[in-house]
């Protein structure tokens, strides 16, 4: 299989949006739904810095254009109060490290009940759907880009 440098562009920006996703979605959640969350006597999430790790497959004929192949990625993401959000991101496909500094940048929208959808553009729509945990101290995510399944089960707040 060749692997072009578009592909692993394409691939580095996917899995770090979805990483993106996930930890911005969790500290979104904190400020958006503050005043339901209040009223309930808890929290959904905070901002700060939180490490992750996804995992998946890639399919052919993806809307990304990636190879196919078993995918996997080691990061974090930093999450501001306005909804923006960093990631930085180790991707890996079928054992061969794609990109090993990428960085992407979106936008976080929380609901009241802890969910989140999450964008990096320029993809269209949202990149990524998660929902955060443990009071904020982990989110749970995948990506929604077709052909592409990643889920980001191992996050954790790193720094407030």
């Amino acid at each position: 299989m060749t692997i072009t440098k578009a592909s692993l562009t394409r691939f580095a920006l996917v899995l770090l949006i979805t990483g993106a996703i996930i930890i911005f979605g969790g500290l979104r959640a904190g400020s958006h739904a503050a005043a339901v969350q209040a009223a309930n006597g808890n929290s959904c999430g905070a901002f700060g810095t939180y490490g992750y790790t996804g995992f998946g497959t890639t399919f052919p004929g993806n809307a990304l254009g990636f190879p196919a192949g078993t995918v996997s990625t080691n990061g974090t993401i930093t999450v501001e109060k306005n909804g923006h959000f960093t990631i930085h991101e180790v991707e890996v496909v079928d054992g061969h490290v794609l990109n090993p500094s990428a960085t992407f940048e979106g936008t976080l929208t929380a609901g009241p009940d802890c969910t989140f959808t999450a964008t990096l553009p320029p993809l269209p729509g949202p990149a990524f759907v998660g929902v955060v945990v443990d009071n904020g101290k982990q989110v749970r995510a995948l990506i929604t880009i077709p052909g592409v399944q990643v889920n980001f089960v191992s996050t954790a707040q790193v720094a407030p």
